[in-house]
């Protein structure tokens, strides 16, 4: 039986992968290449968190640095993102309060349930612009040693 090398490869990146990227001991580019496999999937917390581990790893500063402003502003596109969302909730919001009622043939729901739906998805908006806007400013000071 034979195992090729990108074979063998993936299984000992699967097998050992997480506990040695937990210590910052593997090299800047493989940091950066999990940071974008996050980004992709728009997890920026986890492309933060590999962020931070590969500044103890082998220097690389101008890829550390175009990652990093990579993830900024997908930071940027997204905080915008929920920022529009929160203005449209809260005008629903305050059109709803102001009115005392929906359009019945838009919704499934009465009034007062969707009104309770619009409430609970602007706090998690704000909760998520909220995080968006740490991280960036986390980014911002961040700087490859």
């Amino acid at each position: 039986m034979m195992i090729g090398l990108g074979t063998l490869f993936r299984m000992l990146k699967k097998l050992l992968g997480k506990p040695i990227e937990n210590t910052g001991a593997l090299p800047t580019r493989y940091y950066l290449h999990e940071v974008l496999k996050s980004l992709d999937h728009d997890n920026i917390g986890e492309a933060v968190r590999l962020l931070r581990m590969s500044k103890g790893a082998v220097i690389d500063k101008s890829r550390w640095e175009v990652v990093r402003q990579q993830i900024i502003f997908r930071c940027r596109v997204l905080t915008e993102r929920h920022r529009k969302r929160i203005n449209f909730l809260e005008e629903k919001i305050k059109e709803h309060k102001k009115h005392g009622k929906f359009p019945w043939r838009w919704f499934h729901k009465s009034p007062a349930e969707k009104l309770v739906q619009y409430e609970k998805t602007l706090a998690l908006e704000r909760q998520a612009r909220d995080l968006l806007e740490k991280c960036e400013s986390e980014l911002k000071t961040m700087v490859k040693g």
